[in-house]
Protein backbone atom coordinates (compact mmCIF):
# COMPACT_ATOMS: atom_id res chain seq x y z
CA UNK A 1 0.00 0.00 0.00
CA UNK A 2 1.22 3.08 -0.79
CA UNK A 3 1.67 5.52 2.31
CA UNK A 4 1.84 9.18 2.53
CA UNK A 5 5.43 10.42 3.63
CA UNK A 6 5.42 11.64 7.25
CA UNK A 7 6.21 15.34 6.05
CA UNK A 8 3.02 15.25 3.76
CA UNK A 9 1.33 13.93 6.71
CA UNK A 10 1.91 16.33 8.66
CA UNK A 11 1.09 18.78 5.98
CA UNK A 12 -2.32 17.24 5.54
CA UNK A 13 -3.38 17.07 9.54
CA UNK A 14 -2.68 20.70 9.79
CA UNK A 15 -4.50 21.97 7.22
CA UNK A 16 -7.43 19.64 8.27
CA UNK A 17 -7.03 21.51 11.93
CA UNK A 18 -6.99 24.74 9.85
CA UNK A 19 -3.86 25.53 11.06
CA UNK A 20 -0.93 27.61 9.07
CA UNK A 21 2.55 26.94 9.22
CA UNK A 22 3.26 30.16 11.22
CA UNK A 23 0.49 29.17 14.11
CA UNK A 24 1.63 25.36 14.28
CA UNK A 25 5.41 26.09 15.01
CA UNK A 26 5.36 29.63 17.05
CA UNK A 27 7.73 28.50 19.47
CA UNK A 28 8.60 25.39 18.42
CA UNK A 29 10.73 25.66 15.17
CA UNK A 30 11.38 27.93 11.99
CA UNK A 31 9.16 28.28 8.87
CA UNK A 32 12.28 27.44 6.93
CA UNK A 33 12.39 23.95 8.91
CA UNK A 34 8.50 23.08 8.83
CA UNK A 35 8.44 24.04 5.27
CA UNK A 36 11.29 21.49 3.99
CA UNK A 37 9.93 19.00 6.56
CA UNK A 38 6.48 19.42 4.72
CA UNK A 39 8.59 19.30 1.14
CA UNK A 40 10.15 15.67 2.31
CA UNK A 41 13.72 17.44 1.97
CA UNK A 42 14.31 16.38 5.84
CA UNK A 43 13.10 14.04 8.07
CA UNK A 44 11.74 15.88 11.60
CA UNK A 45 13.38 14.60 15.03
CA UNK A 46 11.40 13.27 17.04
CA UNK A 47 11.58 16.03 19.47
CA UNK A 48 9.83 17.77 17.25
CA UNK A 49 7.18 15.51 16.45
CA UNK A 50 5.90 15.39 20.30
CA UNK A 51 5.67 19.33 20.11
CA UNK A 52 3.71 19.38 17.12
CA UNK A 53 1.74 16.12 17.92
CA UNK A 54 0.96 17.87 21.29
CA UNK A 55 -0.42 21.40 18.99
CA UNK A 56 -2.30 19.39 16.80
CA UNK A 57 -3.88 17.25 19.28
CA UNK A 58 -3.32 13.94 18.15
CA UNK A 59 -0.66 11.25 19.55
CA UNK A 60 2.82 10.71 18.40
CA UNK A 61 1.85 7.36 17.36
CA UNK A 62 -0.82 8.82 14.92
CA UNK A 63 2.35 11.27 13.19
CA UNK A 64 4.51 7.88 13.18
CA UNK A 65 2.21 5.70 11.87
CA UNK A 66 2.61 6.37 8.48
CA UNK A 67 5.54 4.30 7.90
CA UNK A 68 4.22 1.06 9.11
CA UNK A 69 1.11 -1.24 8.01
CA UNK A 70 -1.31 -0.15 10.98
CA UNK A 71 -3.68 1.85 8.82
CA UNK A 72 -5.95 -0.60 7.88
CA UNK A 73 -5.65 -2.07 11.56
CA UNK A 74 -7.11 1.26 13.46
CA UNK A 75 -9.59 1.27 10.00
CA UNK A 76 -11.48 -1.73 10.90
CA UNK A 77 -11.67 -0.85 14.70
CA UNK A 78 -12.89 2.75 13.76
CA UNK A 79 -15.13 1.30 11.31
CA UNK A 80 -16.38 -1.33 13.99
CA UNK A 81 -16.49 1.74 16.62
CA UNK A 82 -18.60 4.00 14.15
CA UNK A 83 -21.28 1.41 13.24
CA UNK A 84 -22.62 1.44 16.99
CA UNK A 85 -21.64 4.79 18.13
CA UNK A 86 -22.35 6.48 14.79
CA UNK A 87 -19.81 9.16 15.55
CA UNK A 88 -16.05 9.96 15.09
CA UNK A 89 -12.98 12.11 17.54
CA UNK A 90 -11.39 14.29 16.08
CA UNK A 91 -7.92 11.96 15.90
CA UNK A 92 -9.96 8.71 14.14
CA UNK A 93 -11.37 11.73 11.67
CA UNK A 94 -8.16 12.70 11.43
CA UNK A 95 -6.79 9.75 10.30
CA UNK A 96 -9.75 8.57 8.10
CA UNK A 97 -9.57 11.95 6.11
CA UNK A 98 -6.01 11.37 5.21
CA UNK A 99 -5.98 7.49 4.62
CA UNK A 100 -9.03 8.53 2.03
CA UNK A 101 -5.75 9.63 0.09
CA UNK A 102 -3.88 6.58 -0.14
CA UNK A 103 -4.72 3.13 -1.82
CA UNK A 104 -5.99 0.51 0.11
CA UNK A 105 -8.53 -2.75 -1.36
CA UNK A 106 -11.73 -1.41 -2.77
CA UNK A 107 -13.35 -3.16 1.51
CA UNK A 108 -10.92 -0.39 3.36
CA UNK A 109 -12.10 2.19 0.46
CA UNK A 110 -15.78 1.36 1.07
CA UNK A 111 -15.23 1.57 5.27
CA UNK A 112 -13.54 4.97 4.73
CA UNK A 113 -16.00 6.67 2.30
CA UNK A 114 -18.98 5.40 4.52
CA UNK A 115 -17.92 6.69 7.41
CA UNK A 116 -16.70 9.85 5.40
CA UNK A 117 -20.07 10.47 3.97
CA UNK A 118 -22.12 9.26 6.75
CA UNK A 119 -20.38 11.86 9.15
CA UNK A 120 -20.12 14.68 7.20
CA UNK A 121 -23.72 14.68 5.38
CA UNK A 122 -25.34 15.04 9.01
CA UNK A 123 -22.78 18.08 9.70
CA UNK A 124 -20.86 19.72 6.96
CA UNK A 125 -22.89 19.06 3.33
CA UNK A 126 -20.18 20.63 1.67
CA UNK A 127 -17.45 18.25 2.83
CA UNK A 128 -19.81 15.51 1.99
CA UNK A 129 -20.03 16.57 -1.38
CA UNK A 130 -16.60 16.27 -1.55
CA UNK A 131 -15.93 12.99 -0.36
CA UNK A 132 -19.00 11.76 -2.54
CA UNK A 133 -17.65 12.77 -5.61
CA UNK A 134 -13.85 11.36 -4.73
CA UNK A 135 -15.75 7.66 -3.67
CA UNK A 136 -17.40 7.67 -6.97
CA UNK A 137 -14.04 7.73 -8.68
CA UNK A 138 -12.37 5.08 -6.48
CA UNK A 139 -15.76 2.64 -5.26
CA UNK A 140 -17.69 0.83 -8.79
CA UNK A 141 -21.44 0.58 -8.34
CA UNK A 142 -21.18 -2.58 -10.19
CA UNK A 143 -21.67 -5.35 -7.65
CA UNK A 144 -19.81 -8.54 -7.88
CA UNK A 145 -20.60 -11.12 -4.83
CA UNK A 146 -19.47 -11.82 -2.24
CA UNK A 147 -20.77 -8.54 -0.82
CA UNK A 148 -19.47 -7.19 2.73
CA UNK A 149 -20.82 -5.34 5.23
CA UNK A 150 -18.56 -1.81 4.62
CA UNK A 151 -20.04 -1.88 0.86
CA UNK A 152 -23.67 -2.31 1.89
CA UNK A 153 -23.28 0.62 4.62
CA UNK A 154 -21.57 2.61 1.57
CA UNK A 155 -24.33 2.43 -0.51
CA UNK A 156 -26.43 3.22 2.58
CA UNK A 157 -24.78 6.29 3.13
CA UNK A 158 -25.38 7.73 -0.79
CA UNK A 159 -28.41 6.88 -0.27
CA UNK A 160 -28.74 9.00 2.51
CA UNK A 161 -26.92 12.01 1.15
CA UNK A 162 -28.85 12.13 -1.92
CA UNK A 163 -32.26 12.11 0.35
CA UNK A 164 -30.65 15.11 2.36
CA UNK A 165 -29.89 17.10 -0.96
CA UNK A 166 -32.73 16.08 -1.93
CA UNK A 167 -31.74 14.17 -5.07
CA UNK A 168 -34.78 11.99 -4.51
CA UNK A 169 -34.09 9.51 -7.73
CA UNK A 170 -30.60 9.01 -6.96
CA UNK A 171 -31.36 8.44 -3.40
CA UNK A 172 -33.37 5.21 -5.17
CA UNK A 173 -31.08 3.90 -7.33
CA UNK A 174 -28.30 3.61 -4.56
CA UNK A 175 -30.87 2.31 -1.45
CA UNK A 176 -32.85 -0.03 -4.52
CA UNK A 177 -28.86 -1.14 -4.82
CA UNK A 178 -29.00 -1.96 -1.32
CA UNK A 179 -32.08 -4.02 -1.36
CA UNK A 180 -30.69 -6.32 -4.03
CA UNK A 181 -27.42 -6.61 -2.29
CA UNK A 182 -28.55 -7.46 1.40
CA UNK A 183 -28.23 -11.09 2.35
CA UNK A 184 -31.14 -13.51 3.33
CA UNK A 185 -29.99 -13.62 6.80
CA UNK A 186 -29.61 -10.44 7.72
CA UNK A 187 -31.26 -8.70 11.00
CA UNK A 188 -34.73 -7.76 10.68
CA UNK A 189 -34.15 -4.47 11.91
CA UNK A 190 -31.91 -3.98 8.75
CA UNK A 191 -34.30 -5.13 6.08
CA UNK A 192 -37.04 -3.27 7.79
CA UNK A 193 -35.15 0.19 7.57
CA UNK A 194 -34.34 -0.62 3.87
CA UNK A 195 -38.01 -1.00 2.89
CA UNK A 196 -38.97 2.29 5.08
CA UNK A 197 -36.26 3.92 3.15
CA UNK A 198 -37.45 2.50 -0.10
CA UNK A 199 -40.86 3.93 0.96
CA UNK A 200 -39.94 7.68 1.67
CA UNK A 201 -37.91 8.22 -1.38
CA UNK A 202 -40.90 6.85 -4.00
CA UNK A 203 -42.67 9.20 -1.54
CA UNK A 204 -41.23 11.98 -2.93
CA UNK A 205 -40.86 10.56 -6.89
CA UNK A 206 -44.66 9.00 -7.46
CA UNK A 207 -47.75 10.54 -7.68
CA UNK A 208 -49.44 6.94 -6.67
CA UNK A 209 -48.32 6.00 -3.82
CA UNK A 210 -49.29 2.18 -3.88
CA UNK A 211 -45.74 1.15 -4.14
CA UNK A 212 -44.33 3.36 -1.23
CA UNK A 213 -47.51 2.28 0.80
CA UNK A 214 -45.83 -1.59 -0.11
CA UNK A 215 -42.91 -0.85 1.69
CA UNK A 216 -43.97 1.31 4.40
CA UNK A 217 -46.55 -1.49 5.49
CA UNK A 218 -43.39 -4.17 5.23
CA UNK A 219 -41.48 -2.17 7.19
CA UNK A 220 -44.34 -2.01 9.71
CA UNK A 221 -44.92 -5.58 10.04
CA UNK A 222 -40.76 -6.13 10.66
CA UNK A 223 -40.60 -3.54 12.92
CA UNK A 224 -43.61 -4.50 15.22
CA UNK A 225 -42.33 -8.15 15.11
CA UNK A 226 -39.34 -7.04 16.84
CA UNK A 227 -40.67 -4.40 18.66
CA UNK A 228 -39.12 -1.28 17.54
CA UNK A 229 -41.37 1.47 18.53
CA UNK A 230 -39.49 4.42 16.58
CA UNK A 231 -39.79 2.16 13.40
CA UNK A 232 -43.26 1.76 14.13
CA UNK A 233 -43.96 5.20 14.61
CA UNK A 234 -41.80 6.20 11.72
CA UNK A 235 -43.63 3.31 9.11
CA UNK A 236 -46.89 5.00 10.78
CA UNK A 237 -46.65 8.61 10.03
CA UNK A 238 -45.45 7.30 5.99
CA UNK A 239 -48.75 5.30 5.88
CA UNK A 240 -50.92 7.97 7.45
CA UNK A 241 -48.84 10.65 4.71
CA UNK A 242 -49.12 7.91 1.55
CA UNK A 243 -52.41 7.43 2.51
CA UNK A 244 -54.08 11.17 2.39
CA UNK A 245 -51.60 11.92 -0.80
CA UNK A 246 -53.85 9.64 -2.20
CA UNK A 247 -57.50 10.36 -1.04
CA UNK A 248 -57.48 7.44 1.75
CA UNK A 249 -58.54 9.62 3.93
CA UNK A 250 -60.15 6.84 6.84
CA UNK A 251 -56.81 4.56 6.41
CA UNK A 252 -55.04 7.83 6.92
CA UNK A 253 -57.11 8.92 10.18
CA UNK A 254 -56.69 5.39 11.30
CA UNK A 255 -52.87 5.52 11.15
CA UNK A 256 -52.86 8.51 13.09
CA UNK A 257 -55.26 7.27 15.65
CA UNK A 258 -52.64 4.81 15.78
CA UNK A 259 -50.25 6.79 16.19
CA UNK A 260 -51.81 9.04 18.81
CA UNK A 261 -52.24 6.06 21.13
CA UNK A 262 -48.80 5.08 20.96
CA UNK A 263 -47.35 8.43 21.80
CA UNK A 264 -49.90 9.80 24.77
CA UNK A 265 -47.83 8.35 27.27
CA UNK A 266 -44.43 9.27 26.36
CA UNK A 267 -46.09 13.05 23.89
CA UNK A 268 -43.08 15.53 22.54
CA UNK A 269 -43.69 18.60 20.33
CA UNK A 270 -41.47 16.59 17.47
CA UNK A 271 -44.35 13.81 17.07
CA UNK A 272 -46.86 16.65 18.32
CA UNK A 273 -45.40 18.31 15.10
CA UNK A 274 -46.41 15.35 13.12
CA UNK A 275 -49.40 14.66 14.42
CA UNK A 276 -51.06 17.55 14.48
CA UNK A 277 -49.93 18.36 10.81
CA UNK A 278 -50.89 15.35 9.09
CA UNK A 279 -54.24 15.46 10.84
CA UNK A 280 -54.46 19.01 9.79
CA UNK A 281 -53.63 17.39 5.92
CA UNK A 282 -56.51 15.44 6.17
CA UNK A 283 -59.27 17.56 7.23
CA UNK A 284 -57.96 20.18 4.86
CA UNK A 285 -58.86 17.49 2.04
CA UNK A 286 -62.19 16.92 3.93
CA UNK A 287 -62.78 20.44 3.51
CA UNK A 288 -63.28 20.87 7.24
CA UNK A 289 -61.00 24.02 7.49
CA UNK A 290 -62.22 24.83 11.40
CA UNK A 291 -60.45 21.77 12.03
CA UNK A 292 -57.46 21.89 9.59
CA UNK A 293 -56.58 25.33 10.74
CA UNK A 294 -56.53 24.41 14.61
CA UNK A 295 -54.30 21.55 13.71
CA UNK A 296 -51.81 23.35 11.34
CA UNK A 297 -51.61 26.45 13.64
CA UNK A 298 -50.72 24.00 16.61
CA UNK A 299 -48.45 22.05 14.40
CA UNK A 300 -46.34 25.22 13.77
CA UNK A 301 -46.45 26.02 17.74
CA UNK A 302 -45.25 22.21 18.73
CA UNK A 303 -41.82 22.93 16.05
CA UNK A 304 -40.89 26.07 17.59
CA UNK A 305 -41.34 24.98 20.76
CA UNK A 306 -39.06 21.93 19.89
CA UNK A 307 -36.70 24.91 18.57
CA UNK A 308 -37.44 23.52 14.46
CA UNK A 309 -39.01 26.27 13.08
CA UNK A 310 -37.89 25.25 9.26
CA UNK A 311 -40.71 22.13 10.38
CA UNK A 312 -43.08 24.82 10.11
CA UNK A 313 -42.93 25.22 6.30
CA UNK A 314 -44.81 22.30 5.71
CA UNK A 315 -48.28 23.94 7.80
CA UNK A 316 -47.53 26.99 6.00
CA UNK A 317 -47.91 25.48 2.92
CA UNK A 318 -51.36 23.73 3.43
CA UNK A 319 -52.55 27.35 5.29
CA UNK A 320 -51.54 28.86 1.72
CA UNK A 321 -53.04 26.08 -0.20
CA UNK A 322 -56.24 27.06 2.12
CA UNK A 323 -56.74 30.83 1.83
CA UNK A 324 -56.19 30.10 -1.90
CA UNK A 325 -58.75 28.24 -2.29
CA UNK A 326 -61.15 30.44 0.24
CA UNK A 327 -59.61 33.59 -1.66
CA UNK A 328 -58.62 35.15 1.51
CA UNK A 329 -55.94 37.19 -0.01
CA UNK A 330 -54.25 38.80 3.15
CA UNK A 331 -53.93 35.84 4.79
CA UNK A 332 -52.36 34.35 1.20
CA UNK A 333 -49.77 37.15 1.21
CA UNK A 334 -48.87 36.84 5.35
CA UNK A 335 -48.53 32.97 5.06
CA UNK A 336 -46.17 33.50 1.89
CA UNK A 337 -43.59 35.78 3.54
CA UNK A 338 -42.96 33.99 6.03
CA UNK A 339 -42.96 30.82 4.47
CA UNK A 340 -40.62 32.56 1.85
CA UNK A 341 -37.97 33.74 4.85
CA UNK A 342 -38.03 30.49 6.04
CA UNK A 343 -36.64 28.72 2.97
CA UNK A 344 -34.07 31.37 2.63
CA UNK A 345 -33.26 31.31 6.40
CA UNK A 346 -32.68 27.04 6.29
CA UNK A 347 -32.08 26.77 2.55
CA UNK A 348 -34.73 24.59 1.83
CA UNK A 349 -35.29 24.71 -2.22
CA UNK A 350 -38.03 21.81 -2.73
CA UNK A 351 -40.55 24.41 -0.73
CA UNK A 352 -38.99 27.58 -2.43
CA UNK A 353 -39.92 25.71 -5.81
CA UNK A 354 -43.43 24.79 -4.14
CA UNK A 355 -43.76 28.37 -2.98
CA UNK A 356 -43.38 29.72 -6.66
CA UNK A 357 -46.16 28.06 -7.43
CA UNK A 358 -48.36 29.15 -5.33
CA UNK A 359 -47.16 32.79 -6.22
CA UNK A 360 -47.53 31.78 -9.80
CA UNK A 361 -51.22 30.57 -9.23
CA UNK A 362 -51.91 34.27 -7.25
CA UNK A 363 -51.05 35.86 -10.89
CA UNK A 364 -53.17 33.92 -12.90
CA UNK A 365 -56.26 34.80 -10.34
CA UNK A 366 -55.30 38.19 -10.82
CA UNK A 367 -55.31 37.22 -15.05
CA UNK A 368 -51.74 38.50 -15.10
CA UNK A 369 -50.53 35.49 -17.36
CA UNK A 370 -47.17 37.03 -18.22
CA UNK A 371 -46.34 37.23 -14.51
CA UNK A 372 -48.14 33.43 -13.93
CA UNK A 373 -46.16 32.18 -17.31
CA UNK A 374 -42.81 33.63 -15.65
CA UNK A 375 -43.11 32.22 -12.27
CA UNK A 376 -44.29 28.57 -13.54
CA UNK A 377 -40.91 28.90 -16.03
CA UNK A 378 -38.10 30.03 -13.30
CA UNK A 379 -40.11 27.08 -10.58
CA UNK A 380 -39.49 24.69 -13.66
CA UNK A 381 -36.39 25.45 -14.22
CA UNK A 382 -35.10 25.22 -10.78
CA UNK A 383 -36.50 22.08 -10.37
CA UNK A 384 -34.53 20.71 -13.34
CA UNK A 385 -31.43 22.16 -11.70
CA UNK A 386 -32.53 20.48 -8.39
CA UNK A 387 -33.52 17.16 -10.62
CA UNK A 388 -37.03 16.96 -8.53
CA UNK A 389 -38.52 14.98 -10.62
CA UNK A 390 -42.30 14.79 -9.46
CA UNK A 391 -41.84 18.76 -9.09
CA UNK A 392 -40.90 18.67 -12.51
CA UNK A 393 -43.99 16.36 -14.02
CA UNK A 394 -46.39 18.68 -11.94
CA UNK A 395 -45.39 22.06 -12.73
CA UNK A 396 -44.10 21.24 -16.35
CA UNK A 397 -47.34 19.46 -17.08
CA UNK A 398 -49.14 22.33 -15.75
CA UNK A 399 -47.56 24.96 -17.53
CA UNK A 400 -48.25 22.89 -20.80
CA UNK A 401 -52.11 22.66 -20.04
CA UNK A 402 -51.86 26.13 -19.55
CA UNK A 403 -50.10 27.08 -22.99
CA UNK A 404 -52.26 24.72 -24.72
CA UNK A 405 -55.57 26.42 -23.76
CA UNK A 406 -53.90 29.43 -24.96
CA UNK A 407 -53.12 27.21 -28.38
CA UNK A 408 -49.62 28.19 -27.80
CA UNK A 409 -48.94 25.15 -29.04
CA UNK A 410 -44.84 25.53 -29.68
CA UNK A 411 -44.49 26.29 -25.83
CA UNK A 412 -47.02 23.39 -24.65
CA UNK A 413 -45.40 20.95 -26.74
CA UNK A 414 -41.87 22.00 -25.01
CA UNK A 415 -43.08 21.68 -21.25
CA UNK A 416 -45.29 18.35 -22.16
CA UNK A 417 -42.00 16.80 -23.28
CA UNK A 418 -40.35 18.58 -20.25
CA UNK A 419 -42.56 16.44 -18.13
CA UNK A 420 -42.65 13.11 -20.34
CA UNK A 421 -38.61 13.01 -19.87
CA UNK A 422 -39.28 13.00 -16.01
CA UNK A 423 -41.63 10.13 -16.15
CA UNK A 424 -40.30 7.26 -14.12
Amino acid sequence: MLRLKIGERLRQIRIHRELTQADLVDGICSMTYISRIENGKIKPSISFLRKVASRLEVELSFLLDSDNDKSDDDIERIFLDYQTEKNLDQQDLSLLRLTALENHSSATLAKIYYMLISYFTNRDIELADLYVAQAGKLISNTISPPVDEALISYFESLSHYHYVKQNYSEAYFFVNIVSRILPADCPGVRRAKNHYNLSLIRQHIDEDLELARFHSKEALAIFKEIDDSRGITASLVNLAVQSHRNGLYEDSLAYLDELASLTESNPSNHYNSILNYNYGRVYQHLKQYDKAYTYFNASIDNNIQAGKEQGSIHALKCLIEMNIELKSWDEVHNHLTRAFNLTESYHLPYPYIELLHYKAKLFKVRADEPAYEKEMQNAVNLAQEGTYSLLIRRLSGELADHYNDLRAYKMAAKYYKIALEHVQ
